[in-house]
Parts: structure tokens; sequence; C-alpha cells
């Protein structure tokens, strides 16, 4: 009898609580979704709100950036002039909102251009053929023996001065980079199993290319752009700043720190202002560019 009890007390503790030896069926854990660090939070923030100060500022800081008013001249930061006026009394908040509208969609239009070459060029190496690969890879290399600064200020000189003729000069001169990851990355996407596959069942190339290659690759895409962003706004800054950019009274950030020169032991801010703003601008694509690459690790890490 007892033993018959304990038998019974035995088989309802194994159904109720388990048992040792009963094994286990673990659900797999959840992975955690990447999230942007707090440095790239902070970043994408600021780049917002500049974003939105050069598109919308303008509308809403009704002020001519061209209008002078020698009577102002290099008047301090006041009410009406939060950022106080320039050497010919023009507000300083006036124009570099304006000049943050050159620059930043300057170096956004340069971007898009050097990524769609660099893509274009990059894929015909990885997927075209042999020869061609050779005489395009010659090519780069060619380019880039020549710093791209450099290039572009020759280019510039030879195409005339003027703002859209430096911002095709920074397209030509900033493409070698972009066809050289964008190949190494369409190789290596190349050599997945999937691409075997689609293969095997008569996919055409370009099919592969467009439809699974390319959409795989926007992540990185999307990275590479933005942490190239900053040097395109360096090189178009500086290129500015020497007279190839927009020509005067125009504003942008790097040509108001040209005109500022004369003026910065009296007025060290209408320099400090625009150098600010440039500075500040770099280092948020460099921190978010950092985010978004790391955020892209982890997911390669288990797609791998």
């Amino acid at each position: 009898m007892l033993s018959l009890t304990g038998a019974l007390t035995s088989a309802w503790q194994r159904l109720t609580h388990g048992s040792a030896k009963t094994p286990i069926i673990e659900q797999p854990e959840q992975r955690a979704k990447p999230q942007l660090s707090r440095s790239g939070k902070f970043a994408a923030g600021g780049l917002l709100f500049m974003l939105i100060a050069v598109i919308v500022g303008p509308w809403l800081w009704q002020v001519d950036p061209l209008a002078q008013n020698i009577g102002q001249r290099l008047a301090p930061p006041s009410l009406s002039h939060p950022l106080g006026s320039d050497q010919f009394g023009r507000d300083v908040l006036a124009r570099m909102l304006i000049g943050g509208r050159w620059s930043l969609f300057g170096a956004g239009f340069v971007c898009i251009g050097t990524s769609c070459l660099g893509l274009v060029l990059g894929a015909c190496c990885a997927v075209g053929p042999r020869w061609l690969d050779y005489l395009l890879s010659r090519i780069t290399e060619t380019f880039q023996a020549i710093p791209p600064v450099l290039l572009a200020l020759a280019l510039s000189a030879i195409l005339s001065r003027s703002f859209s003729n430096l911002l095709l000069a920074l397209i030509l001169t900033n493409w070698t980079w972009y066809a050289r990851m964008y190949r190494a990355l369409i190789l290596k996407e190349l050599a997945m199993p999937y691409i075997e596959g689609a293969q095997a069942i008569g996919v055409k190339p370009l099919a592969i290319l467009l439809r699974h290659v390319l959409p795989n690759l926007f992540g990185s895409m999307v990275v590479i752009a933005t942490t190239n962003f900053g040097s395109v706004i360096l090189n178009l800054s500086a290129l500015s700043f020497i007279g190839f950019g927009l020509n005067p009274p125009t504003p942008e950030w790097g040509n108001l720190i040209n005109e500022s020169r004369a003026f910065f032991q009296r007025e060290p801010r209408l320099m400090i202002i625009p150098g600010l703003c440039i500075a500040t601008t770099v280092l948020w694509l460099n921190l978010l560019g950092n985010a978004l690459r790391d955020r892209l690790d982890h997911y390669q890490g288990i797609r791998d």
C-alpha cells in the first residue's frame, strides 16, 4: 500500500513539476533588436535639427541675407540681430541659414552623385568581364594617386568657376573610393549560397544583381554615404574658402569664413560661427556613421 501511494505521489509530482530526468525543451532566445548608441541618437537629433533649421529657418526668420546696412556694421548680437551683423551690416543669422542650405544640399548632391557613379562602375567591375575589371581598376588607382581636393581644384579651374562646376568636379574626383567599396561588397554578396541557388534555377545575372544583390547592400550604401558626407562638406567648404564656390555676396559656410578673415581680431565670431557649424555637422555625421556601422555589423553577424 505504501509503495503504491509513493508511486502515485511520484507520478503526480512528475506531471505537475516535471522531473530532473525529463528533458526540457528550451525556447530559443530572441535576439534583442540592436539600437543606436546614445551618441548615434544624439547625432541623429542634431542633424535633424540642423536640417530643419536650414530649411524652415529662412521662412521663420524673414530677413534678407543680402540686405546691407552700413549703420549696423559689425553690430554685436541683439534682439534684431541674434548673431550680430557682418562688415556690411548684413544679418549673420540669415546668412548662416542660407549658407547652410548651400553647404548641406550641395554636399548631399555630391554624395548621391558619387554613390550612383561608384555603384555603376563597381558593379561593372564585379560582374563584367575580366578585361573591364582590370581597366576600371587601373583607372581607379590612377585617380586615387592624385589628392581629390587638388584634382577638384584643377577641374574647377578648367570648367570655369561656378558652384555647379564645383559640385561636378567633386563628383568626378570622389567616385573612386565608392567604386572600390561597392566592388568589394558586390563580390562578397555574389559568393553567398543563395546566389548559387538563383544561378542554378536559371536567373539571369542582371536580375540577380538588381533583385537580390543591390537590395541587400542598401544598408551598407547608407553607411558609406553617411560616413563620407562629412569629408565632402569639408572639401566643399575648403574649395569655397579659396574662391571656387559660390560668388559673393551669396553666402555659403566656406566663403563666410573667407569673408571674415580680415575682421577676425576685431570680431572673431564672424569666423567662429560658420567654422563651428561645419565642425559640429561633420562630428555629428561621423558619430551617426559609426553608430549605423555598428548596427549593420550586428545584422551581418546574425546573417552570416
